[in-house]
């Protein structure tokens, strides 16, 4: 209990200042032939002992499914090997965007396996260090000298250092040793791939995003009273859209651009311009006691911009906008028996034209 309150002590003002880390298992191997330590074995304990650090520390890092399509900010290796008598398990965390940088834990023990505890103190190291690599690689500036202090009460710091690894022993005899943060341009990461590579992946820890897919409710907007919208982001800072759905003038569908100035970020605003065009339908008044007229509204093109906000949330996103638009087209309907207009039936015709004031709110998935 006190070390998991000590470590939630340390690592709060972390997770709160900083943009969540999204860190990924990407290769587990073994050199030792022991059911206790294969790898398979070391991945498991290893993923529950993060889920437990997670919970402790009330941090909102999270661990990504190996199957994810999705960039990780830091990527993690893991390697048992026979050193002597003991058994050491070497975990290597490598920041995915440039610089690289790069952070080796050690720790040694006796016994063929890995039991639930060493699994969490381990791991507590782990996400401490993929936070901190996380968040100096998001601030871009150079990482901080390593602390001191121990990860967990298990392990005692000394202040020898040797070939740049700073060594840490604990009461049981286990060591933990870690390299100290190194940087570079044409680093690799654990997969084999080039750092610069890498670190162009999209990932939906800054509201990154391939294709966005919503559902959106507004008041003369592109997207109708209700309807849906799918984006393509070309690039970060620009987004090709469609709208659609059912308005008062029957349904509509148009295509849009949009402009985001501060690039892919969690909450990105955007400008916005493009057409709508209302395909039409028709809509009849009574007259002289019961009698119905008809109008048939036409295909009717309408000018649109308008300023918005888009707010990533995971793999979700809300976003909203206002603006206004213009017809391209004036009173465009007429009577279906080719009589006069009447003032009625022109009255109620003009309060469904898409024009002017609009409005609306979208939810909805982030493809990534």
């Amino acid at each position: 209990m006190r070390t998991s309150m000590l470590l939630a002590a340390t690592l709060l003002p972390l997770s709160s200042l900083a943009d969540p880390v999204y860190f990924q298992l990407t290769d587990v191997g073994s050199e030792v032939d022991a059911p206790g330590l294969s790898a398979g074995t070391v991945a498991e304990k290893t993923r529950y002992g993060i889920a437990e650090a997670v919970k402790a520390a009330g941090s909102e890092s999270i661990l990504m499914d190996p199957q994810h399509e999705g960039s990780s900010d830091v990527n993690v290796t893991a390697r048992v090997s026979r050193v002597g008598e003991k058994y050491r398990l070497t975990y290597q965390l490598q920041t995915t965007a440039q610089p690289v940088r790069t952070k080796t834990l050690a720790y040694d023990f006796v016994n063929p396996s890995l039991s639930d505890k060493g699994a969490v103190v381990m791991a507590q190291s782990v996400l401490a260090e993929a936070e901190k690599l996380g968040a100096a690689s998001q601030e871009e500036v150079p990482m901080s000298a390593p602390s001191e202090e121990s990860p967990a009460n298990d392990f005692v710091p000394v202040t020898q250092e040797k070939s740049g690894t700073l060594e840490s022993r604990s009461a049981s005899g286990s060591t933990l040793a870690v390299d100290a943060p190194t940087s570079g341009s044409m680093g690799q990461d654990s997969m084999g791939r080039d750092a610069s590579e890498a670190a162009v992946k999209r990932s939906f820890r800054s509201g990154m995003t391939t294709l966005d897919l919503g559902v959106a409710l507004g008041f003369n907007s592109p997207s109708g009273i209700f309807g849906g919208e799918v984006e393509y982001r070309l690039k970060p800072w620009l987004g090709l859209n469609v709208s659609g759905g059912v308005g008062a003038w029957g349904p509509r569908m148009g295509p849009l651009a949009r402009l985001y100035p501060l690039g892919e970020v969690p909450t990105s605003p955007f400008f916005e311009a493009g057409m709508s065009f209302n395909f039409g339908g028709e809509t009849w008044t009574e007259v002289n006691g019961g009698e119905r007229r008809y109008a048939e509204t036409l295909l009717t093109p309408v000018a649109t911009v308008g300023v918005g906000v888009r707010r990533s949330l995971g793999p979700l996103y809300l976003g909203t906008r206002v603006g206004w638009g213009f017809r391209l087209r004036e009173d465009n309907w007429q009577m279906r028996d080719g009589g006069q207009k009447d003032f009625l039936t022109a009255t109620a015709v003009d309060l469904t034209q898409h024009g002017g004031f609009l409005f609306s709110i979208t939810a909805g998935v982030a493809v990534f």
